[in-house]
């Protein structure tokens, strides 16, 4: 698979690979990265595939976050691309036609399928939206398994999770919930009524997103968003809801213990 990062993330990656080198040559060949592929990566015209990626988050023990991940392409991305050309080909071999028809199947499929969004929306809203978050967890990436048990997507929610258990804190993970009409599935639920989120997610955007949904959850819960350090200039805009690092999140955790 191929993939192509949000702006900034890949530059960010080559960049910091270059200043542990002293011989950016000699780094390519190390890690089987051609250089002129190296410096197309760091201007952003070239998707990198998992593999390559892999290789330089080894090195440069950065994490990437699925938010990080602006699109993801098959390995044949190439071929697909490619596909117009062969379209002279099949009408010449008389099979555009039959694609033509798989084609108009697919539409009538996509109309009724949207009818049935749109029935299931209005009639059973609940079920509707449970049913696309559960499809939305099979895609979801979840790599890491908590002390508890259960998968999360990255490290952060997994130490988060740990911190929970150790300190003998029931909570629920990526739970469903309903408010003023809108559904949820945050982070962590604690007792009723406290929520965690966690994000080491780089950008103003995130912070604009999670801003929107505190507004749309107070006056019901206690919204507490968990960040490395090194981010908080990005999520400034929310304030006393930030907690800044694990170490900051252990006595907080403590807390929770007697929250009513």
């Amino acid at each position: 698979m191929y993939l192509k990062l949000k702006t900034g993330v890949l530059k960010e990656i080559i960049n910091t690979s270059f200043k542990k080198v002293k011989d950016v040559k000699k780094f390519a060949k190390k890690i089987r990265i051609p250089k002129s592929t190296l410096y197309l990566y760091r201007n952003e015209k070239r998707l990198i595939s998992e593999k390559n990626l892999k290789k330089l988050q080894e090195f440069t023990n950065i994490q990437i976050q699925e938010e990080d991940i602006a699109k993801k392409f098959p390995d044949n991305w190439k071929q697909i691309i490619g596909g117009k050309k062969c379209t002279e080909k099949k009408r010449i071999n008389n099979t555009l036609n039959t694609q033509l028809e798989k084609a108009r199947k697919k539409i009538s499929f996509e109309k009724s399928a949207k009818a049935w969004h749109i029935r299931m929306k209005r009639d059973n809203p609940d079920e509707y939206h449970m049913i696309q978050y559960e499809r939305f967890k099979k895609i979801g990436g979840y790599k890491f398994i908590t002390k508890k048990g259960e998968k999360v997507r990255n490290l952060l929610e997994k130490q988060t999770a740990d911190i929970l258990f150790d300190n003998k804190i029931e909570y629920k993970y990526e739970p469903m919930i309903r408010f003023n009409k809108k559904y949820f599935f945050p982070d962590f639920l604690i007792k009723p009524y406290i929520i965690i989120e966690c994000t080491a997610w780089r950008g103003f955007d995130k912070a604009t997103k999670l801003r929107n949904k505190i507004d749309c959850l107070k006056g019901k819960y206690r919204v507490f968003v968990l960040i490395p350090k090194a981010l908080n200039n990005y999520y400034k805009i929310l304030n006393n809801h930030l907690v800044l690092g694990l170490d900051e999140f252990v006595p907080l955790a403590q807390t929770f213990r007697d929250a009513k």
